[in-house]
């Protein structure tokens, strides 16, 4: 009886987490990221960017603290890594060598989840001191783009910090039943372009 109900919990788990990563994925495929932005349109650009979204959302979730948010983490953490070991073996990565790339990966997830928490949602340190613009400039330079010269990083960090205030803005129960439906990024540049001009 308990294995039932463990078992229909996990799978329920399981979609909710995979709808929420069609929805990362599909927010994060957009050519203007790739376009006007400059993020790399390489593999590792590509990981970069939807590490990106996929740690708001996992930020957000761990804001609830509780066994169904837990669990849903968990599950998606599991259905994104189960992806990124897909597009290793596509991307002709061995059978042998695709762990301990997927040990670097999980590492660098984390990394740059910790850093996203500090310079887009907290916007201060661990020790508590407010970042600045800089700083915050910087941290997203060397997670998303690998600390190459861009002229986009202001602009970028702009956008993915509105997109950060959206996420962290939903109800429990949204995020909870994965829905999380992003605003369309003409509608977060705006948002970044009136508060430019106050």
């Amino acid at each position: 009886m308990f294995g039932l109900i463990f078992s229909r919990r996990k799978r329920v788990e399981l979609q909710k987490a995979q709808k929420m990563l069609d929805i990362v994925n599909d927010f994060s495929r957009q050519e203007v990221f790739y376009t006007q932005y400059g993020v790399p349109d390489t593999m590792t650009g590509r990981f970069d960017l939807i590490s990106l979204v996929a740690s708001l959302v996992v930020i957000r979730l761990n804001r609830i603290a509780n066994k169904d948010s837990q669990g849903l983490v968990q599950a998606f953490f599991d259905v994104m890594f189960r992806q990124f070991d897909y597009s290793l073996r596509e991307g002709g990565v061995g059978d042998l060598s695709v762990p301990k790339h997927m040990k670097r990966m999980m590492q660098g997830f984390q990394g740059r989840a910790h850093a996203y928490d500090m310079a887009l949602v907290r916007g201060m340190d661990d020790d508590g001191h407010a970042l600045s613009d800089e700083q915050k400039y910087d941290l997203l330079s060397r997670n998303l783009y690998n600390n190459e010269p861009s002229d986009a990083v202001t602009a970028a960090y702009g956008l993915f910090a509105e997109l950060a205030a959206y996420i962290m803005q939903l109800s429990d129960d949204e995020i909870l039943a994965g829905n999380i439906d992003f605003p369309k990024i003409t509608a977060l540049e705006n948002k970044q372009a009136t508060k430019s001009a106050a």
